[in-house]
This record gives C-alpha cells, structure tokens and sequence, in this order.
C-alpha cells in the first residue's frame, strides 16, 4: 500500500508540470464537436493517468479508443494485467505528451492535480475523475460510468456480468466458519474498515480483525495482535513470508519469536500485490487466491496432524 500512495504522487507531480507546458503547446486545439459528441457511433479516444482504469479500458473499449495507458500498468507487481497492457501505448504521464495524442477524454484519480477546467474546455477535452475505489461494489459503479463516458455501457455491463460471475464462482467454496485474518506489515501497520484488503477478507468468507483498530490503516501492537488471536496472518507479497531483510528496520517486527511462535507455516498466507492495489477488475482474482489459501492452508494442517 505504501509503494502503490508513492507511486500516485509521483504521477500528479507529473502531472502538475506537464499541465504548464500544455498552455502554450496547445492553444489552438478545438477539440470535438458537441454534435459529434451527441452521435450514437461517436466513440471518443481515451488517455489514462488511472492505474485502475487501465484493466477497464483493455476489458470493454475499442482498441482504437485507447491512446495510452498508465506506466504502472505494464508493471507486473502493481498490474495483474501488465500482459496484456504491453498491446496498447504507454505514457509517459506528462500531461503535455498526452495531449500531444489530441485524446477526447482524459482519465485521473483522486491523486490527480485539480484540472484547469477553462483550458480543457477549450481545448474539447473532457477530465473524467475516478476516485480510487476500496470495495467492490464502488468499483462497479466506476465501471458503469466509463463505460457510459466511452459510448461502451453495453460492453460495460457485458464485462460487469463477466466479473459478478467469477466472484460468484470465487465465493463457492469458502469456508462456512467465517475465520478470522489480519494483514500485518512493516511497522506494526494493519488494514481495517473502508480498505481494499478489508473487502476481498470480507468477499472470501472471513473475518478481518484489522478492523479492530477503527480505521482505514493504522498501527497494532504486537501485544495486541497476540491477544486478538487471529487464525491466519495475511501478507502482501511471496516476499514477506521470508526472514526478513536485516537491512530493513521496518520488517523486523514480521519475524519477532513471538509471532513465530503463534504462527505455524499453515497460518501464513499470501495474495500477490497486483491483486490488492485496485478494487474491481481483479478482485474475483483476489478472492480466489484467498479462498483457495485458506482451504490449502487448512488441508495442510490436517495432513500434519495426521502425519505426527
């Protein structure tokens, strides 16, 4: 989550510089037409400064609309979709290169720099703003409306059906128990109500005791942690199953003996960072590495109790 809020700032100081240069660059841009706006086979070209987006625009617009997409997008740790974003251009995130490809719809975040509205008007250019959604269930709203803002809703609502099935096949096999998880990273941090881990717990059966904290993301002692006895301890990454880095201060807490004391090897579990930075396109993914971790990691454990 850290890496993912840096990268979001990186881009909207871009952003803020590029938007200085477009000034001069562009003045004598008209942009499109209402008429043509207003037409039934209109469909408008799309550049993306959203990550989340991104998976959006490959899934239900025209090729042809799609400009280009974010740098993030082709970078497998942060996109489940890099594979297929390496088919579409990569911008480089400077507003004065996008509006080089004349796009008709420009896509930020609520990372973005406020927009200069009379320079976009002028130039014909409409700034569609999607927040970065934390559940589920906003993120479909999201979809519906670039699906609406393309000219796509009808293969918007196809894709939707296509997600709302894969979640549903996702949640077939979920425990009936309800177990009970928490995300523990660096720094003693957990993720509680109104975060996109919280929601993919939730969506797989379980229960997140991050929540326990009563905010978004916030620090947990260890003390706390161990009398809250969670049945699983939720990481990011492959990575933050190992011993940790003695370089990196921050992830000792991850190996202290008293969580390896707590914790066995079946109670360790694991979702791919590429599946936790953006609610929507792939949280049925998400929740099926979940699901599918939680009946491994129990099927484990009975196989060692057996064996011993």
């Amino acid at each position: 989550m850290e890496m993912a809020t840096k990268i979001m700032a990186k881009l909207k100081r871009k952003i803020l510089i590029g938007l200085l240069a477009v000034m001069i660059v562009f003045s004598n841009n008209t942009g499109i037409t209402e008429e043509l706006k207003n037409n039934e086979s209109y469909l408008p070209r799309v550049a993306s400064l959203n990550l989340c987006a991104d998976a959006y625009l490959m899934a239900f617009a025209k090729s042809e609309q799609i400009l280009s997409l974010t740098q993030q997008s082709s970078d497998p740790t942060l996109s489940a979709f890099a594979e297929e974003a390496s088919n579409f251009p990569i911008s480089s995130g400077r507003l004065s290169d996008i509006l080089q490809q004349h796009p008709d719809i420009i896509i930020i975040n609520n990372y973005s720099p406020p927009p200069n509205d009379a320079l976009m008007d002028k130039l014909g250019i409409k700034i569609l703003k999607l927040e970065a959604s934390n559940s589920y269930q906003s993120a479909r709203t999201e979809i519906l409306v670039l699906g609406k803002a393309l000219n796509r809703l009808e293969a918007a609502k196809a894709y939707l059906a296509k997600l709302d099935k894969e979640l549903t096949e996702a949640q077939h096999s979920k425990r009936t128990n309800r177990p009970s998880i928490i995300n523990y990273q660096r720094r003693g941090i957990v993720v509680g109500e109104n975060h996109i881990l919280d929601d993919i717990i939730h969506l797989a059966g379980a229960r997140n005791l991050g929540r326990d904290t009563e905010r978004t993301i916030g620090p947990m002692s260890l003390e706390k942690l161990i009398r809250l006895q969670p049945d699983y301890v939720l990481s990011i990454s492959e990575k933050d199953k190992r011993i940790h880095n003695s370089e990196d201060r921050g992830s000792e807490i991850l190996s202290h003996p008293a969580l390896q004391k707590m914790f066995g090897a079946e109670q360790h579990i694991y979702i791919p960072q590429n599946l936790t930075v953006c609610a929507g396109a792939t949280t049925p993914k998400a929740v099926a590495h979940l699901v599918n971790s939680l009946r491994s990691s129990r099927l484990n454990a009975k196989t060692r109790q057996i064996l011993e």
